[in-house]
């Protein structure tokens, strides 16, 4: 017979309390939050992929992430619905019905876990195969993404099955769990590392200032947040392994929330230095500087002030505004400016009194 204890209705219904062994709406909290800071990254990447590459289809890079915020969207579901109210909560206090849907809930949610890391690593690896054209470094990153695919698909395997045909909540005959989640845990950990030092090796030879080349490494160093991440949860691992697992175990399962959050932001990270890159090179700079910026957003707000001022059959002529001192601001006219040695052509601008006091567009 079902007991009715403190934190519990009597009809069997858990009231969302925060006890000392009742920490479940803890996790849920950090859940729904971590949920929503992914949901901003990966929106935050997709609108600024959009203005950098304009109309082009989306590459598998994108496809991975997307699946990798597909498969984190279900994890982070996994603990959110009734039946993962087990975690987080003394053992004395769950019944054997609840014991069973919420080893089903944690079946899910641990292949989901996997999948969501790996997609994950796979749209960095996507993204790093494009990045340099050096044949060694192509060479490198793809085979770690082969290693990524093989840990993927081995881990996969060995969660289904981790019972053979049945489930872990109805069977005892089943892999040694812990050295398991050690051996994924591990690979995890190296081929995040990975994922940091081939970016270190592609950009540090490039001509550029120090402090540029640091900060473009510092974006794809983020993923350091997920290798420490994984180390506190294997710190955690042996607490899901005690008889009150389902409470000793919950820094384990916030870790788990952690983990998936840093891999899957960690790898949209990278999308914010052309954002940052083309917000500074996208206004014309008082003392007479012109445009120059190769990203397709920053152009973007040229092009579009231009549409604004000759759109609707209107022309500068028809605005009353002098044309002879009218410069249109494009990437041709700097490279102009910038060899102004050469012979001019139809259509440029040579003169140093026009560039210096440019009609504002």
């Amino acid at each position: 017979m079902e007991r009715a204890v403190d934190g519990s209705t009597p009809s069997g219904g858990r009231v969302s309390e925060i006890q000392n062994d009742n920490l479940n709406p803890i996790i849920q909290l950090i859940t729904w939050l971590l949920l929503t800071l992914t949901a901003l990254t990966l929106g935050f990447r997709l609108l600024t992929r959009f203005f950098i590459r304009g109309g082009a289809p989306f590459s598998r890079e994108d496809a991975f992430i997307l699946l990798s915020f597909v498969f984190g969207l279900g994890e982070s579901i996994t603990m959110i619905v009734p039946a993962s109210g087990i975690f987080g909560v003394d053992r004395g206090d769950v019944s054997d019905d609840e014991l069973m849907a919420g080893l089903k809930v944690g079946y899910a949610r641990d292949l989901l876990f996997l999948l969501a890391l790996v997609f994950a690593k796979l749209s960095v690896c996507a993204s790093l195969f494009y990045l340099s054209p050096d044949a060694l470094h192509r060479r490198t990153t793809a085979i770690l993404g082969g290693v990524v695919g093989l840990w993927g698909v081995s881990s996969l395997f060995a969660i289904a099955f981790q019972c053979g045909t049945q489930g872990p909540w109805a069977s005892t005959s089943c892999i040694n769990q812990q050295s398991f989640i050690y051996y994924e845990g591990v690979l995890n950990i190296l081929t995040d590392a990975a994922l940091i030092i081939i970016p270190i090796a592609i950009i540090s030879p490039l001509h550029m200032p120090t402090r540029t080349k640091l900060l473009i490494m510092c974006f794809y160093d983020s993923r350091a947040l997920a290798i420490a991440a994984t180390i506190l949860q294997l710190s955690y691992l042996p607490r899901i392994f005690e008889e009150n697992f389902t409470l000793r175990g919950f820094p384990y399962y916030i870790c788990l929330q952690f983990v998936v959050f840093a891999s899957i932001s960690s790898a949209c990270a990278v999308y914010f230095w052309p954002f940052l890159r083309s917000l500074q090179s996208g206004f014309l700079q008082a003392n007479g500087s012109s445009y120059t910026s190769p990203y397709i957003l920053a152009q973007l707000s040229a092009s579009a002030r231009s549409r604004e001022q000759s759109g609707g059959g209107r022309t500068i002529d028809s605005q009353g505004r002098n044309r002879k001192d009218y410069i249109k601001i494009t990437t041709d006219l700097s490279i102009n400016v910038a060899k102004n040695h050469e012979p001019q052509q139809p259509g440029q601008v040579h003169s140093r009194q026009d560039i210096r006091n440019p009609t504002p567009v």
